[in-house]
């Protein structure tokens, strides 16, 4: 499954995006998952049926 894209405008989705991209530097395959589990759940009202 492809990485899901943050939300433009989302100061949140931004936020794990970076995250993300820190720990792929790092190499934690784990802290990429949650960054993309956290930006596929984070609400926004065009996901609100989420």
């Amino acid at each position: 499954m492809p990485d899901p894209d943050p939300v433009p405008g989302c100061d949140v989705c931004a936020a794990l995006a970076e995250q993300r991209v820190e720990a792929y530097r790092l190499r934690d395959l784990s802290g990429v998952t949650d960054a993309n589990v956290e930006i596929r759940q984070h609400p926004h009202p065009e996901r609100a049926d989420r």
